[in-house]
């Protein structure tokens, strides 16, 4: 079981690690914020994800201490087939959901992140609203199985993920994942799939953060 002691933290039972001094990285921008500070732990080296998974999580967001977000959400990935789909639930503050100049009556609605070998595409099903948010050229594509940056069981299996903003307003982002609902089964096409609604390009498409510069922190 992984639980949340604190709204800095994200600590496992069991043996888990994290990257350390995280620096602007593309699955930071996923997880919706821009710098990471962590603390590693065991192993040294942290291993591949799986090629093909899912797996549900709890995620909440905090400025200051002050809550920003809570909601649930759940990650299909499939690298063989480069693919995956990263649903931020409803009460999401998802920073690649959000600002993408849809016409939505709820901004905070479900959203499902869509991710092939070179775009991403923003999709809010219950409004049937969706849009290309991002290509190649902005890193938008699907991440490798080396970008491991969350805490995980001694079995491999995914713990939770913490990180925060370390300059102000020190924005906290926690995420935990559902250990029960962890399955390594193949997952069907159909969950991948773009519909054929999302045709056009988001009137305000995902642009990467300038990098962080020393002394700016």
């Amino acid at each position: 079981m992984c639980f949340v002691v604190s709204l800095q933290s994200c600590i496992c039972k069991m043996s888990c690690f994290m990257l350390t001094n995280v620096n602007i990285t593309l699955l930071t921008w996923f997880l919706g914020v821009y710098v990471a500070q962590a603390v590693r732990l065991a192993p040294p080296q942290p291993p591949a994800w799986p090629a093909t998974f899912s797996v549900n999580f709890h995620e909440e967001q905090h400025i200051s201490f002050l809550p920003v977000s809570s909601n649930v959400g759940a990650w299909y990935y499939d690298f063989g087939n480069k693919r995956a789909r990263f649903d931020h639930l409803q009460g999401q503050r998802d920073n690649f959901c959000q600002g993408r100049g849809l016409k939505l009556k709820d901004t905070r609605g479900d959203c499902h992140l869509l991710f092939n070998n070179t775009d991403m595409f923003v999709h809010y099903p219950r409004e049937r609203q969706c849009c290309w948010a991002c290509g190649a050229v902005e890193g938008c594509t699907v991440l490798k199985p080396t970008w491991l940056l969350w805490y995980q069981t001694e079995d491999g299996s995914p713990c939770c993920y913490s990180e925060r903003i370390i300059y102000w307003p020190h924005s906290v982002h926690n995420i935990t994942f559902n250990l029960s609902s962890y399955k390594l089964d193949p997952i069907p096409a159909s969950v991948f799939d773009v519909p054929d609604y999302c045709n056009v390009i988001c009137p305000k498409p995902w642009r990467p953060p300038p990098p962080v510069m020393e002394g700016e922190q």
